[in-house]
């Protein structure tokens, strides 16, 4: 067979850039599809349709990407959080084998919609990565230009590993030293369309906001401070905005250094359990406590990513 100068490429060589700086610890990148919706004609003297396209759009773009981020990236997600609404452009550049430019999609004015951390487990052994999903305005696909895309990002920096953190909550210190996972914790952001008649491509603006719910599992030896709390709260009805607790998970390094953490503001409990008991169970009692929140903020260490 003939050899085909113009030769398949492997997925694996790809970098997203936010404005002016990379995204550290890129582990996966989708979305950005062209995305059309079809009107179809009925026709009453025949038995045929006709079909075209009305109204298309771009989906949304999903990231993997590390816990700790910086430039502006880390802007951007600080600032979703917070509810200030950055618009940020940039682009998702794939290579191929080589690292060399291959294809590029270049998005314009887009909005964070999800943030999803990873679940905390001080038992697993996995790494640790954050997804974030982001809708724009407008996408262009260009071909690349063959230059390399390596360098540029320091991945020397400390990055939160989900098995290193400990939970801060006012009023329960020394209650929660033995917290031993911490669910994923997420940030929802609706984005609605301004669609006008004369324009195809929308400017788009956020909408409603919404803060999941934290789940805690800790020892049953620390249960007796959050069974009083829990009576207290439930029971004797001292649920009023005055009786919310602040908070904190800070991420720690291998020594036990800070080196990062999540504020928690206006948490309250939304559920208080205790785990269903096995005879004989090889395992650690734990109790499980939801929580609500009603904002968070969270500070990177600005060394992982230059």
């Amino acid at each position: 067979m003939a050899f085909d100068a113009k030769r398949s490429a492997p997925s694996g060589r790809f970098l997203l850039e936010v404005g002016q700086s990379r995204a550290a610890y890129l582990k996966s990148f989708s979305g950005f599809a062209y995305e059309g919706e079809v009107g179809v004609h009925d026709h009453g003297p025949d038995n045929m349709q006709t079909k075209q396209l009305t109204t298309y759009k771009f989906s949304p773009a999903k990231a993997k990407v590390g816990l700790n981020q910086s430039g502006e990236m880390a802007e951007w997600i600080r600032a979703s959080f917070k509810k200030q609404y950055i618009q940020k452009s940039g682009a998702f550049i794939a290579g191929d084998f080589d690292y060399k430019e291959t294809h590029r999609m270049e998005f314009q004015n887009a909005l964070m919609t999800e943030i999803a951390f990873c679940k905390l487990d001080a038992s697993t052994k996995e790494l640790g990565y954050m997804d974030v999903t982001f809708d724009a305005e407008d996408v262009t696909h260009i071909k690349g230009t063959g230059v390399d895309i390596r360098g540029d990002y320091n991945t020397a920096g400390k990055q939160w590993m989900p098995h290193m953190f400990r939970v801060e909550i006012a009023g329960l210190e020394d209650a929660c030293k033995r917290i031993a996972t911490v669910d994923p914790i997420t940030f929802k952001q609706s984005v609605t369309p301004d669609a006008v008649g004369p324009i195809r491509i929308f400017s788009k603006h956020p909408s409603k906001v919404t803060v999941g719910d934290l789940k805690f599992s800790l020892s049953a030896a620390d249960s007796q401070p959050w069974s009083e709390w829990a009576d207290k709260w439930f029971r004797q009805g001292h649920c009023l905005a005055s009786d919310h607790k602040d908070g904190a998970i800070v991420f720690l390094d291998g020594a036990g250094k800070d080196i990062g953490r999540i504020d928690i503001k206006q948490l309250g409990l939304k559920k208080f359990e205790h785990p269903e008991h096995t005879a004989n169970a090889e395992t650690i009692k734990r109790i499980t406590v939801e929580c609500y929140c009603e904002q968070l903020d969270i500070m990177f260490d600005g060394g992982s990513q230059r």
